[in-house]
């Protein structure tokens, strides 16, 4: 439904006759809740509920979307519609069908994204003149509430989302498993009480050994004396007493380190009290925190680069498709014919992730270098908006864009496993959605300024492909980043 935003784009301009940052700042903050989302429906939503009742919400959020965005009375109302009700149906189903698509299969993951994003490829081919359609025959409000209905048939589809549970090899996972378990306890926030209980233990041990070994000494040095018959003066009366008291004192220091208390802390309960109950909240509140993300990816180079790349690609392959459109539109071009270009954007976006999955599953090249070059290709092509100013430039245009920045879609996700395995997939999931949503709402809210300013979207372009070109390059210093953490 995405590709589809540009022909609304045009439509919700012409009926509120707003300016395009206004509209743009819509998708800014779509973009933005959707990446604030999408931490806690993988790290809450998929742990507790499932893929398949995320899906059926998505569903039921969908319907209320479309009919919202209907029965709009004024752009405001997009904010909420929109923005905030569309942006948790595209994460709910979207992050759910990838995450549990990872599950299902291992040998030919890459092969069964391509297929899934099949789909999405058949969709943007098909609904631009589904939508083009039903604008001419009913206009924008009954469209929506068409589309709307659309929506409904996620229902079905999360039903059969059958969640399944993978088996390991324990004799292959046990050092990964207890490296795992090992980062957790580093990570827990009991962990200082921990420590300290485990030193007051050492400390009960080191001070029994030591009473053991005086013993065992004086024992032995009574036998010693006792076979020498070495006879002891005996001492008076007030010596007697002192030793007493002095072996007393020791006593009862020693019963209190054994017991770990003083008279120190039982003159302040109340203090303890509520430190441990401070403690104790401070420690909910990090568990939770841990609970919903894995905050040990930042840990990894490889994945911090990936993700450094994701900021700066995504919106530029995300979001052309959305202003060809009104780009074309500005070029003097009819409806029909914008619906043609939407048309070839979708078509070479389906034939461009095959052809990249084929290559990248066939292990011809490497996939991060295919990603660094199909970016810098594609930046190299976004610059080139300048030159487009009739149908068939603008057709080769929308051919090459889709069909080189389609490659983000379809090999971000094997490039996550890659570098950060199955188990954390749904944390990198959530911060390569977040990554993305930021890079999408900046991106879209500098266009539409530079759009009012300048009078054109050819700037919005250039921004793109510059973003593209250098998110590409950087994806070339992986091997880098991996000989440091070898190192290290």
């Amino acid at each position: 439904m995405f590709k589809t935003f540009g022909l609304f784009f045009v439509q919700y301009q012409r009926k509120y006759s707003t300016t395009a940052s206004v509209l743009s700042l819509v998708l800014s903050v779509q973009t933005i809740i959707a990446s604030v989302s999408s931490i806690f429906i993988m790290g809450i939503g998929t742990t507790y509920f499932g893929e398949r009742l995320m899906v059926i919400c998505a569903a039921i959020l969908g319907l209320g979307s479309n009919l919202g965005n209907a029965f709009a009375p004024q752009p405001s109302i997009l904010f909420f519609t929109q923005s905030t009700l569309y942006a948790l149906t595209s994460e709910s189903a979207h992050l759910s069908a990838m995450l549990i698509l990872g599950k299902y299969f291992e040998k030919r993951r890459g092969m069964a994204y391509a297929v899934a994003n099949f789909g999405a490829g058949i969709g943007g081919l098909v609904l631009p003149q589904l939508v083009t359609y039903l604008f001419s025959e009913y206009g924008l409000r009954s469209t929506l509430i068409i589309i709307g209905g659309i929506h409904l048939h996620l229902f079905p589809i999360g039903l059969l989302m059958r969640p399944i549970e993978r088996k390991t090899n324990k004799s292959q996972n046990i050092n990964e498993i207890e490296n795992h378990r090992l980062i957790k306890e580093e990570e827990s926030p009991d962990r200082f009480s921990k420590s300290k209980k485990r030193k007051q233990q050492n400390g009960e041990h080191k001070m029994r050994d030591a009473v053991t070994a005086s013993n065992d000494s004086l024992y032995k040095q009574e036998e010693k004396n006792e076979n020498a018959i070495t006879l002891l003066p005996p001492k008076s009366e007030e010596e007697q007493n002192v030793l007493s008291s002095n072996f007393m004192c020791s006593e009862d220091e020693t019963v209190s380190i054994s017991t770990g208390k003083s008279d120190f802390k039982n003159s302040k309960p109340n203090l303890e009290n509520y430190s441990k109950q401070t403690e104790n909240r401070k420690g909910l509140c990090l568990q939770f925190l841990f609970k919903i993300f894995d905050f040990s990816l930042f840990r990894n180079g490889k994945f911090n680069l990936l993700m450094t790349s994701s900021l700066l690609i995504a919106a530029a392959c995300t979001i052309p498709v959305a202003y060809i459109p009104p780009f074309a539109k500005d070029q003097k071009l009819q409806s029909d014919m914008i619906g043609y270009l939407v048309t070839f954007s979708s078509a070479s976006d389906l034939v461009g992730r095959f052809l990249f999955i084929f290559i990248a599953d066939n292990k011809i090249i490497q996939k991060h270098h295919m990603m660094a070059i199909a970016m810098v290709v594609h930046g190299i092509v976004c610059l080139m908006a300048v030159f487009c100013t009739s149908f068939v430039s603008l057709a080769v245009f929308s051919i090459l864009e889709a069909a080189l920045g389609g490659t983000y879609y379809s090999l971000i996700n094997i490039l996550l496993v890659e570098f950060i395995g199955l188990d954390s997939l749904n944390h990198g999931l959530a911060v390569n959605r977040m990554t993305r949503g930021i890079s999408i709402a900046i991106t879209s809210t500098l266009i539409g300024v530079l759009r009012d300013n300048t009078g054109s979207y050819v700037g919005g372009f250039y921004l793109m492909g510059i973003c593209s070109i250098v998110g590409g390059a950087i994806l070339l210093f992986k091997p880098f980043v991996s000989k440091s953490e070898n190192v290290s």
